[in-house]
């Protein structure tokens, strides 16, 4: 899976800095710093690992922000724009003994300057899609002989 990057964010931002380099992203929701492979014009390896632990869905918002180099703070925010504020579940903290789990709760939506960050070039957004999750596959039928 991947996530393609804007091409205007893209050319402005990356073009010639990046191709089979790593970028950091990092956001609120944990304090891990998730390394993503950088290929061509799209996030690739690592980008499952992030979707993951950010339990991102179809239809969800992404904001990237660019903080310099290759680092990025993304903020997820559900299909209706309200930002995904993540807590452990703590009615399952026995079945889960060491493992954390993320529950998707909702904050209420920010003003509109706050979300609004069209204006603000360091920073693209993007919808999760299909594509964006799944395993980039290739299916190879063989002949048998």
């Amino acid at each position: 899976n991947h996530l393609d990057i804007p091409e205007a964010f893209f050319l402005n931002h990356l073009e010639g800095s990046n191709d089979g380099k790593t970028a950091e992203l990092r956001s609120d929701a944990s304090e891990i710093t998730f390394k993503v492979k950088i290929d061509g014009q799209r996030l690739s390896q690592g980008w499952e690992d992030f979707a993951v632990a950010h339990d991102l869905r179809i239809g969800d918002v992404v904001v990237f922000r660019h903080e310099g180099e290759l680092v990025f703070h993304v903020t997820a925010l559900g299909p209706s724009c309200c930002e995904i504020q993540y807590g452990e579940d703590k009615d399952d903290e026995e079945e889960l003994c060491d493992t954390e789990k993320f529950l998707r709760k909702k904050k209420s939506p920010k003003t509109e300057t706050e979300a609004d960050s069209s204006s603000d070039q360091s920073c693209f957004v993007t919808t999760v899609t299909a594509s964006n999750l799944k395993r980039d596959t290739v299916v190879m039928l063989l002949p048998l002989y």
